[in-house]
């Protein structure tokens, strides 16, 4: 297989050729990052139609840790897969103290308690949540720790299954009959949606989105029974049928999307990487890409009304003005799409 028609196949897998519903990207992607929720408000629009985005579409999707112990958008139904038992990552805190021991675990299980009858009478926000506790006596430099956005008194209570965040108000509320996946059953699982999702990848590319040993990898694929192509000189691995599709003119790609943490950065087909530092940057941020044609040619984020465009080189004029109009046909708020040097 070449190259060209290897991204053709991603990309209709991934959902930039034909539209996905929701519950198609959760379930066949393994949900979109979103520690960073603008980015992941993109990371599906771009997948959706348009008239489905402008209705309200994410009233089923919790924002909370998953794969690698990142933020995810997921489906609520899959909280039991992603926060398996026995997983390596966001592990049950609630008995313990707080990471900076500000908070003794005892006191830790009290406001977890507190919180847990407060979430009786519905939803609530982060805020209220922090004014149940202030009226219980906790003071003002105590609730930083209680609440520490990472690490906090309700990350504590996600990870052993009382309470879930929903993606929209990022409201919390009470989770019922959580029953959580036995980890090979939800490891497998996770594991097929990448290779059927993603696929065809390579080993190297499996090992950069799941952050796990190689050894534990090939003994997953070996229980999935994956096929192989070559392409160029690269096995690559999938499930499912290869379809190609025609690669669209131009893709504004969000920040931190699976295109762009589903294949080994270093190795990824879609780009140079002598610009890998433009888009992958040394704090761990990736950058959102614009897609032409193939190939990530610059980076780009919002600001307020305006668009601000990074090319990796200079741009024809007629892929500058590609550019701005699908800038502002795709974000309807976008009034202006402007290029930096």
């Amino acid at each position: 297989m070449k190259t060209i028609h290897w991204k053709a196949t991603v990309l209709k897998k991934m959902g930039f050729i034909e539209p996905m519903t929701v519950d198609q990207i959760c379930k066949q992607h393994n949900g979109v990052q979103a520690q960073i929720r603008s980015y992941a408000d993109v990371g599906f629009l771009t997948r959706m139609r348009t008239e489905e985005f402008s209705k309200p579409w994410s009233f089923d999707l919790v924002r909370q840790w998953s794969i690698r112990g990142t933020v995810h958008a997921y489906l609520k139904e899959e909280i039991p897969l992603y926060l398996y038992e026995g997983r390596n990552y966001f592990k049950p805190s609630l008995h313990m103290p707080s990471r900076d021991g500000k908070i003794s675990a005892k006191e830790n299980g009290f406001y977890g308690d507190l919180i847990l009858e407060a979430l009786q009478s519905g939803h609530k926000s982060r805020d209220e949540l922090k004014q149940v506790c202030r009226k219980e006596g906790l003071s003002k430099e105590l609730e930083a720790s209680l609440f520490h956005s990472w690490g906090g008194i309700t990350a504590s209570l996600i990870s052993v299954g009382k309470i879930y965040q929903e993606y929209g108000q990022q409201y919390f509320g009470l989770l019922e009959s959580y029953e959580p996946w036995d980890k090979e059953k939800a490891e497998l699982e996770i594991a097929r949606r990448y290779f059927s999702g993603f696929g065809p990848v390579s080993l190297a590319d499996a090992r950069y989105y799941f952050k796990e040993n190689k050894g534990l990898i090939e003994s997953w694929m070996k229980k999935l029974n994956l096929k192989t192509v070559e392409v160029e000189g690269t096995t690559r691995y999938y499930l499912g049928e290869l379809e190609e599709g025609d690669i669209p003119p131009i893709l504004f790609i969000a920040g931190f999307d699976a295109l762009l943490l589903a294949f080994e950065k270093k190795e990824n087909p879609f780009f140079d990487p002598k610009y890998l530092r433009d888009i992958y940057t040394l704090t761990g941020i990736v950058k959102p890409v614009i897609m032409l044609n193939g190939e990530w040619a610059a980076t780009w984020r919002k600001e307020k009304n305006k668009i601000y465009v990074h090319p990796f080189k200079k741009l024809r004029k007629k892929d500058i003005s590609l550019i701005e109009c699908e800038g502002t046909m795709r974000f309807q708020e976008i009034s202006e799409v402007l290029f930096e040097e």
